[in-house]
């Protein structure tokens, strides 16, 4: 109840719809007894992703016996039958929540099942196969909604984002810190929740999913997860809030291939709660666990972040709060040129332009055969070459 009391003034005059205001109602007694219910080895399993020392030391055994390795090392007995299960796993979903799962498979069953792409999933979900099947289904109803059937089954390029997508990219608003934290994490940052960076909210989605999916591409990062920075300081964006935006980015991240281990929202403003409360319930419960919020000034959120193991000095903002982004466009530059060297990747054709193409191969064959009947009605000795 005072969770819920606490909100409801500060929301009684922001644009937040009433189903928003009942979902927190709804989520303070959710959480409350969530909280209760955490067995031992979940509140342990929490704090091992929040400190980063469990990414380091952790492997999976089929026995349940955790092993000492730096480099994880993943049984090969765990991973042939975790793959086995989520195939399985695959066929039990229902229809309407793997349609587009289903559509990727009847185009290129090879790349959805490949080892490498399940692998992804499975250790997103540290080896959940039912878990990593979920996950999988929502990816591609994601990607199919933002890329379209055409990019379906293929990875997403620069190439693919449009004007607008690149702009909001190029805003810096999310970037990848160029060091790891304590964890041998890759560290993602977000300026001002995403916020006033976009001209429609396709552009912001598209842009945090090639980026998410860029760095799943990484083991490191398959493996140990990633760490979250949501840098809240310096001002309230002028045309407030847009929830909606912030509820399209919660799902991304339940159908991106990667695992948040933490999640460190920084704020000076009561402003600020409010987004950052609101947000919490469109998130999963996994990750609400693992989400801390950083109060005060830049200064002392700089050593807090620093004392909980984040590279504060990487942060792209100077002492007053202000934006930098050069690091950020110099990796947007590299991707693009390891890119371009790349060969394009095969584009899945319609079905007019497979018709197209055997009306012409019939054509090709059917004047290739008038030729050499030509050829043998010509010269006789032609048929005994």
């Amino acid at each position: 109840e005072v969770v819920t009391q606490r909100f409801f003034k500060a929301m009684a005059t922001s644009s937040i719809t009433e189903r928003i205001v009942g979902n927190i109602a709804e989520w303070a007694s959710e959480l409350k007894h969530a909280v209760w219910g955490l067995t031992q080895s979940e509140q342990v399993r929490v704090w091992n992703d929040l400190s980063g020392d469990e990414g380091r030391r952790r492997t999976f055994g089929t026995d349940g016996t955790e092993y000492n390795s730096k480099d994880l090392y993943e049984p090969e007995d765990l991973v042939r039958d975790a793959l086995t299960d989520l195939s399985l796993e695959i066929d039990g979903l229902s229809p309407k929540q793997s349609s587009a799962l289903k559509k990727a498979l009847e185009i290129s069953p090879d790349y959805v099942m490949s080892r490498n792409f399940c692998l992804k999933f499975l250790r997103a979900e540290q080896f959940d196969a039912r878990l990593a099947a979920v996950r999988m289904a929502l990816h591609f109803e994601e990607k199919l909604s933002l890329f379209g059937e055409e990019k379906l089954v293929r990875e997403i390029l620069l190439s693919d984002l449009n004007k607008d997508d690149m702009e909001c990219l190029k805003s810096g608003y999310l970037q990848v810190l160029r060091e790891l934290d304590f964890g041998n994490r890759k560290v993602i940052f977000y300026y001002h929740a995403v916020s006033g960076c976009y001209k429609h909210r396709e552009n912001l989605c598209r842009s945090v999913w090639y980026v998410m999916n860029t760095i799943s591409t990484s083991e490191d990062v398959q493996k140990l997860g990633i760490a979250n920075v949501v840098y809240n300081l310096g001002g309230f964006p002028e045309d407030g809030m847009d929830y909606e935006k912030s509820r399209r980015i919660a799902r991304l991240f339940k159908a991106i291939p990667v695992r948040i281990c933490s999640f460190y929202p920084c704020i000076d403003t009561k402003a600020w709660a409010v987004v950052v409360e609101t947000f919490s319930v469109m998130i999963s419960m996994y990750l609400r666990f693992r989400l801390r919020v950083i109060k005060g000034d830049h200064e002392w959120i700089m050593l807090k972040l620093k004392a909980i193991g984040i590279p504060s000095e990487a942060l792209p903002v100077t002492d007053d709060s202000k934006l930098l982004v050069e690091d950020h466009l110099e990796w947007i530059e590299n991707l693009k040129k390891k890119e371009d060297l790349e060969p394009e990747p095969p584009r899945k054709r319609s079905r007019a332009e497979r018709d197209n193409n055997t009306e012409t191969l019939h054509e090709l064959l059917a004047s290739a055969s008038s030729l050499e009947r030509g050829n043998r009605n010509r010269n006789p000795a032609y048929s005994l070459q």
